[in-house]
């Protein structure tokens, strides 16, 4: 039985391989299931054993990422710190640092970031950006209702100018063959974007 529960989990893990590898050299919307699968070394119906379709693998390898995202979720009263800005500042180094020597992130990253397809596909990635975008707004409006949010932008219009400003060092980092310390320069950049949200003390 266990051995039989490693092959399942083995089987997986190859699939999930595969598809990042087809992903990568494909994109979306040409890459089949048929392919993956035969990258995979396996048949349609294990494929099909243990994914439903391209979106709910689109799921599965979003969720082996080990972005660090889930950690805007647990922000509550009993966090480290009750300032949302230094919760923030804390995850996104954290993110840096991951992504920085997480090859499968990056990969992941550069899959979704160069898909401009429509389709189930789409609408996956638009539902994923949203759930991005409102964890980090639901912070900026706690930050809005402690006072600690500038006058000059909304909380909706801050949780933009974050996601805006990280996703495009991360492209430019991944475009420019990391000729630049990731960690380094987007840890100046986030807490200079915080500090210039930040209300005056």
């Amino acid at each position: 039985m266990r051995r039989t529960k490693e092959d399942a989990e083995q089987t997986r893990t190859a699939i999930l391989d595969a598809a990042e590898r087809v992903f990568m050299e494909r994109g979306i919307d040409a890459a089949t299931l048929d392919g993956i699968s035969r990258a995979a070394g396996v048949t349609r119906g294990a494929f099909y054993w243990h994914f439903k379709d391209k979106t709910d693998l689109l799921s599965a390898l979003q969720a082996r990422s080990s972005l660090p995202q889930e950690e805007l979720l647990a922000y509550d009263e009993t966090s480290s710190t009750d300032d949302p800005f230094e919760f923030l500042e804390a995850a996104g180094i954290k993110a840096l640092t991951v992504f920085a020597e997480d090859e499968s992130c990056q990969r992941l990253f550069s899959i979704l970031s160069s898909h401009t397809g429509r389709g189930q596909s789409a609408d996956w990635m638009d539902d994923a950006n949203c759930r991005l975008f409102r964890l980090i707004s639901r912070l900026t409006r706690i930050a809005a209702d402690q006072g600690k949010l500038g006058p000059h932008f909304t909380p909706d219009e801050a949780a933009c100018v974050l996601m805006a400003s990280m996703n495009g060092l991360l492209g430019e980092w991944l475009r420019a063959k990391k000729v630049f310390p990731l960690k380094e320069l987007g840890s100046k950049l986030l807490r200079s974007q915080l500090a210039m949200l930040r209300a005056s003390e």
